[in-house]
């Protein structure tokens, strides 16, 4: 008997095979939409009497969310990147992963510039948003938010990284009482619900602060350009009304679908004096 086997037994070899398998491909929506569905799904997926009979499925679900942010901000800031000419200038000096350029392609190119970044924590997404894009996240209407999702993200640390054991640079982030022992985290069904509010705040507000960034460099900025055409000033509107306006939200919420591209545009005119 060999020596290791005395403090457990050794399995069979196991592998991972036909890794396509395990793939879906899909056809991408706008960002925000694709978070606001991903959401709902995983709350679906969190029913009361589900999260009070186990204690991981509401870790679980929480990955979800925090994941549904991530995919949305790394879409946004990418698919604003590349439409925006200020942005390109203020990512010029940044290098692309090479295997992420080369799997994207050229005609996707700007997915490739957050291949290497994590945006669970607020410190990283406010260094992205500037170092990528130019954008501040003014703490005037993001202080709060961003201290919220930090909470969220700090969770979530101990869920991916110690099997639900709060760590203890994450409980002294978060400013948690000292513990005799280890203490796990639990996600029932009131936890999953704030911690969805949390998210969805951040989300919408950065997607509308953003629209609203890009709306003032299309009506002042990008004018201002040598390459600029006044003839593509609706394609160009129409491009950035595609990356940030909520059909979800235009087909379900009441007094939505009032709402046109054409009237936000003239809002955007007036409010410039174009």
């Amino acid at each position: 008997m060999a020596i290791s086997d005395f403090v457990n037994e050794l399995p069979p070899g196991a592998r991972l095979t036909n890794l396509s398998d395990y793939l879906v491909e899909e056809t991408l929506i706008c960002p925000i939409d694709a978070f606001l569905i991903r959401m709902k799904s995983i709350l679906a997926d969190g029913a009361e009497r589900v999260l009070d009979a186990s204690d991981y499925h509401g870790r679980l679900l929480c990955l979800g969310l925090v994941s549904a942010a991530e995919s949305y901000f790394r879409s946004v800031l990418a698919a604003s990147m590349e439409l925006c000419p200020l942005s390109k200038s203020v990512a010029a000096d940044k290098n692309i992963n090479l295997g992420g350029l080369l799997w994207h392609g050229q005609d996707r190119y700007s997915q490739s510039a957050f291949d290497n970044s994590s945006f669970s924590n607020a410190q990283e997404l406010k260094k992205a948003a500037k170092d990528y894009l130019g954008f501040s996240l003014d703490d005037a209407v993001f202080k709060v938010p961003l201290e919220e999702y930090d909470k969220v993200c700090q969770f979530r640390h101990g869920i991916v990284h110690s099997d639900g054991i709060l760590p203890g640079k994450n409980a002294v982030k978060l400013d948690i009482p000292r513990y005799r022992g280890a203490v796990r985290i639990v996600v029932r069904y009131r936890h999953l619900q704030d911690m969805a509010a949390v998210l969805n705040t951040l989300v919408v507000l950065f997607n509308r602060q953003l629209f609203l960034e890009l709306c003032k460099r299309w009506a002042i900025d990008w004018r201002r350009r040598a390459d600029w055409v006044p003839d593509d000033e609706l394609s160009i509107f129409s491009k950035i009304w595609a990356i940030f306006h909520s059909r979800e939200e235009w087909s379900s919420k009441p007094g939505r679908s009032a709402i046109t591209r054409k009237r936000c545009m003239d809002a955007v005119k007036l409010t410039y004096n174009i």
